[in-house]
């Protein structure tokens, strides 16, 4: 083998390596997330959250999330659980609790939530064992996220 082809082979996996994160390293294949029922606990609510996220279900991720919720935090930060994670396994969750951040005059929870995180980019958020609080508020009887780990 040349060098000249050798050098090709060592960039081309370089190459590889940079892009890699940026081409949705690890992400599964998209599929469809049914939408919770409109009477759906919390728990259930949070789940669909999570498997609309690894599942790269865009339309189910949004609409179980309130009107209000940040959507660039969630579906374009840098650390955007929608850009970034492609498992969050083991999923564990605790409550629902009272939720001291709800606004004023609303009906919410707050529920701890431990899962295994497997992420694309290493930032703030790493991956492996997570234990956060996400709230959910009830909106016209439905129980939606407002926010990743806003609870």
């Amino acid at each position: 083998m040349s060098s000249g082809s050798r050098i090709v082979q060592v960039a081309v996996v370089v190459l590889g390596l940079l892009f890699l994160p940026g081409c949705g390293c690890g992400v599964p294949e998209k599929r469809e997330v049914a939408l919770p029922p409109r009477d759906a606990s919390p728990e259930q609510v949070l789940r669909t959250y999570f498997d609309a996220i690894v599942g790269q279900d865009a339309n189910t991720f949004r609409a179980v999330l309130t009107l209000d919720t940040d959507f660039w935090y969630e579906f374009d930060a840098p650390d955007a659980p929608f850009r970034t994670w492609f498992s969050a396994s083991d999923l564990r969750i605790e409550g629902p609790y009272e939720d001291g951040d709800c606004r004023r005059g609303a009906t919410c929870v707050a529920m701890v939530t431990t899962f295994v995180l497997s992420r694309c980019l290493l930032d703030e958020w790493p991956g492996g064992l997570q234990s956060t609080s996400f709230g959910l508020r009830l909106v016209d009887g439905r129980w939606l996220v407002y926010g990743h780990g806003d609870g």
